[in-house]
C-alpha cells in the first residue's frame, strides 16, 4: 500500500510561504512608498528653486526697468554733454592754474647774486693766469680762461670761496692744450720783445658753481601732442645748493581726472633726457638728481592704453 500524502505539512509549507510571500509584498511597498516620498521632495525642492529664481529675477529685471526709465529721464539726458563740458572747463582750469603756479616759480627762482662779484673775480685771478669770459645765469657763474700751472685754477676757486662767492663746492676742469692753438701769430706777438708768447705748459680751465644757497627745483606736467595741455599746476620745491633731491609722487603714472596717465618725455631746462635716462626713471618710479642750481622739469605724458572702468554712482 503506497505511503499517503501528509496534508498537514503541505498546509504548513503553504501556510509559510504564505507568511513570506506577505511579509517581502509588505517590504516592497515600504521601499516604494520612500521612494515615492523621496521623488515628491525633490520635485518640491525643484519647483521651490525655480520659483525663488523666478521671483529674484523678477525683481532683478524691475530694478533694471526703473534704472533704464531713470537713465531715460530728462535728468540724466545731457549728462555725456555736460560731462565733455566739465572736462573742457577742467582743462582750462588747469592752463590757468599752471599760468599762476609758474608766476609764482618765476618769483621763486629770481635769486638775488652780489653785485660785487666781477670785482671779486677780478681779484681772485692768479698772475699766471687769465679769464677769456664769464657768464652769471641766475643763480650760478660759469668762467673759462687759460693759465700757465695746472694748480692755478685750484687757487683761483679756494680764493673765491674764502670769499664766499659760491655757496657750494663749484665744478671745475683743467685740460692741457698746445699753445699754438690760442690764436695766429699776430695775435700772441709781444711787440716789446719781438717774441711770440708761448709756453710749453698751457692749460685751459672751466669753472662753474653756485652763487645762492638756496636753488629751486620746478616740475611741470602736459600732456604730449602737436597742442601742449597742462595737466596739473607747477610743484616748486626748495633746496639746498648741492642737496640731492627725489621726487616718487606722479613719475612714471600720473592720474588727474579720472585718466591714467604714462610717461613718455622728460625735458629738462628745454633739453630731452635721453632714451636710458628716461627708461631709468620709469624704471625707479622716480626723478632724482643733485640740486646744484635752478631747474625746469617738464614730464610730458600719454593717456594710458587701457582704462579701468568706470564705478557706478553708489
Amino acid at each position: 500500500m503506497a505511503s499517503g500524502i501528509n496534508k498537514k505539512l503541505l498546509a504548513k509549507q503553504d501556510m509559510n510561504f504564505f507568511r513570506e510571500f506577505t511579509a517581502n509584498a509588505a517590504r516592497a511597498a515600504r521601499m516604494l512608498g520612500y521612494a515615492m516620498f523621496l521623488g515628491i521632495l525633490v520635485v518640491v525642492i525643484v519647483l521651490g528653486l525655480i520659483g525663488f529664481l523666478a521671483v529674484r529675477n523678477f525683481m532683478k529685471q524691475q530694478d533694471i526697468d526703473a534704472i533704464t526709465a531713470e537713465l531715460q529721464s530728462p535728468e540724466y539726458a545731457g549728462l555725456e554733454e555736460k560731462a565733455k563740458q566739465l572736462q573742457e572747463e577742467l582743462k582750462q582750469k588747469n592752463n590757468y592754474y599752471y599760468a599762476l603756479t609758474s608766476m609764482r616759480t618765476n618769483v621763486d627762482r629770481t635769486a638775488t647774486v652780489p653785485m660785487e662779484i666781477p670785482g671779486i673775480l677780478a681779484k681772485s685771478i692768479p698772475s699766471d693766469s687769465y679769464v677769456t669770459d664769464y657768464k652769471i645765469d641766475g643763480s650760478t657763474m660759469k668762467l673759462n680762461g687759460f693759465t700757465f700751472t695746472y694748480y692755478s685754477p685750484v687757487d683761483m676757486v679756494n680764493i673765491l670761496q674764502g670769499s664766499k662767492v659760491f655757496t657750494s663746492r663749484p665744478l671745475f676742469h683743467i685740460e692741457r692744450v698746445d699753445g699754438t692753438t690760442l690764436g695766429s701769430p699776430d695775435e700772441i706777438y709781444n711787440s716789446k720783445t719781438g717774441d711770440l708768447v708761448l709756453t710749453n705748459n698751457y692749460y685751459s680751465f672751466t669753472i662753474e658753481g653756485t652763487l645762492v644757497s638756496k636753488v629751486y627745483i620746478s616740475i611741470g606736467r602736459f600732456l604730449n601732442g602737436a597742442t601742449i595741455t597742462s595737466l596739473s599746476g607747477v610743484e616748486t620745491t626748495e633746496f639746498t645748493a648741492g642737496a640731492e633731491y627725489s621726487f616718487t609722487e606722479g613719475i612714471d603714472t600720473f592720474k588727474t581726472g579720472g585718466v591714467t596717465y604714462n610717461l613718455v618725455k622728460v625735458t629738462v631746462n628745454g633739453t630731452d633726457v635721453d632714451a636710458e635716462s628716461l627708461a631709468k626713471i620709469r624704471a625707479a618710479h622716480a626723478l632724482s638728481g643733485t640740486a646744484k642750481a635752478n631747474a625746469e622739469i617738464n614730464l610730458y605724458y600719454e593717456v594710458a592704453a587701457t582704462q579701468p572702468a568706470a564705478q557706478p554712482a553708489a
